[in-house]
């Protein structure tokens, strides 16, 4: 009988797990405020004749937040079983900012549309990047992390005790980006020298909770 329930236990984890990253919610919040909601959801779609998972993240500002600094986001990516970035897109609006940004895959090369900037096979995104740790995956070490036409080096160091991921990041001088001004959430994660944590629920894998600050700026998502 005990076997049994242990083995009803570790399903019943494992279950939730499964279930967990086909729709996960946070609050966002910014000086301690819940300010956002944001969604991530995932599914399985044929793509460039294979299998792979498009994972969509969408924030809004809270109704009251709408009268004062509205925000509507949404960004998707696809990816193949190796994490490789098949099509990324973003639609965001906010006071005197609105991005549409998207790619096309064009002979094995991934590019923005009206822009021959490659995103190489081997390049990460934030988004990509959350998936990975999401699914209980190896993060390397180093790699390059890719915002709209700029390349950073990126560092993670994990912390087994606190279940906790620090990611470091240095741009590359070299790199332009492909449009002039981002969104707010994008611009608060890749502050210069801001302090990014990521927490991973050790039991679920989830991410609990992130904490992007800098000063007197923090923006965080907490799993709800």
């Amino acid at each position: 009988m005990e076997k049994i329930k242990k083995y009803i236990i570790i399903l019943n984890i494992i279950f939730s797990f499964i279930l967990a990253y086909e729709e996960v919610h946070y609050n966002i919040k910014y000086l301690g405020i819940v300010v956002a909601d944001c969604k991530i959801f995932k599914k399985d779609i044929f793509f460039n004749e294979k299998n792979m998972e498009k994972i969509i993240f969408k924030v809004e500002t809270r109704p009251f937040f709408n009268f004062i600094f509205p925000v509507k986001n949404e960004y998707s990516i696809i990816l193949d079983n190796e994490n490789r970035i098949f099509s990324f897109s973003k639609n965001t609006s906010q006071p005197n900012v609105e991005n549409i940004l998207k790619t096309k895959f064009i002979d094995n090369r991934l590019i923005y549309f009206d822009n021959e900037f490659e995103i190489l096979p081997s390049y990460l995104n934030v988004f990509s990047m959350l998936h990975i740790i999401m699914s209980d995956q190896n993060l390397p070490e180093n790699f390059i992390l890719e915002r709209e036409g700029l390349l950073y080096d990126a560092l993670v160091e994990y912390n087994e005790d606190r279940f906790m991921y620090q990611l470091y990041l240095k741009k590359n001088s070299i790199s332009e980006p492909v449009i002039k001004n981002t969104d707010i959430f994008t611009w608060a994660l890749f502050m210069e020298n801001a302090d990014r944590k990521i927490f991973i629920n050790p039991e679920t894998k989830l991410i609990e909770k992130c904490i992007f600050s800098k000063g007197l700026i923090s923006i965080n998502a907490i799993l709800k």
